[in-house]
């Protein structure tokens, strides 16, 4: 039987089997971040540095550690959705926001030493527009699937976009586009994926979805606009150095 908020969005198909595919787009987006990061950090003690990298500080890995935790984690919460063991998902739901404030932190933290550790050239400082975007944006989005934890609809679809934001670094690992398209063609695979279950099933779309998830590919492009400003440069540059 439906819960409130899903009765309101007539479907087509059961619950259980809408829970299914949350839970396997969960484990997609898990694959993403294991293949984005395969050759650049998980397999560096066998295959060595990238060229012209530097080898990762304790912070470096203690953020890897969170989002690795934090994806993993995702994967298990929506299964145990899928198998009804909804209290032992909401006791985990503590955990999950302890790694969602280690995200807020480490995130930005690692962006902008990084910057410092690489020189602080204009290239580095230019691109914290995407750094510290993506900290806002999954900041807000994910901090949002924790306020709405008790909308269900609600709540999945904002986990999952809120991914978006976390996959633009894998994904820019992968394959480099112009204009920063890389962060957009890959995560945007999250938000496809919803756009055509929400119409599989409902024949029409969520509002996170039909609001959201496009917002946050928009969200990814911005940067282009603003990495080179001077005002931006100028920001960063004081940023850095208080830093430093």
């Amino acid at each position: 039987m439906n819960s409130p908020s899903q009765a309101k969005l007539k479907s087509n198909v059961s619950l259980a089997t809408e829970r299914r595919f949350f839970a396997w787009l969960s484990v997609a987006v898990l694959a993403m971040t294991i293949a984005g990061f395969l050759n650049t950090y998980l397999l560096v003690p066998l295959i060595g540095l990238p060229k012209d990298s530097l080898p990762p500080t304790p912070l470096v890995h203690i953020h890897a550690f969170v989002f690795f935790s934090w994806s993993i984690l995702l994967v298990v919460q929506a299964w145990l959705v899928v198998s009804n063991r909804t209290i032992r998902h909401k006791q985990l739901g503590l955990l999950g926001l302890i790694l969602y404030f280690g995200l807020v932190v480490t995130g930005p933290l690692v962006a902008v030493r990084s910057a410092i550790r690489y020189g602080g050239s204009t290239d580095e400082l230019a691109f914290l527009a995407v750094s510290l975007g993506n900290a806002a944006a999954y900041t807000l989005i994910l901090g949002a699937a924790f306020l709405l934890r008790r909308r269900p609809d609600f709540h999945k679809r904002l986990m999952l976009v809120g991914m978006v934001a976390l996959l633009t670094a894998p994904f820019g690992r992968l394959v480099p586009f112009p204009y920063l398209l890389e962060h957009v063609v890959g995560p945007s695979v999250v938000v496809i994926a919803l756009a055509a279950w929400d119409f599989h099933a409902y024949r029409k779309f969520h509002f996170v979805t039909k609001v959201v998830g496009p917002a946050i590919l928009l969200w990814e492009l911005l940067p282009n606009f603003y990495m080179n400003s001077d005002w931006w440069l100028t920001f960063t540059r004081w940023l850095v150095r208080i830093a430093a």
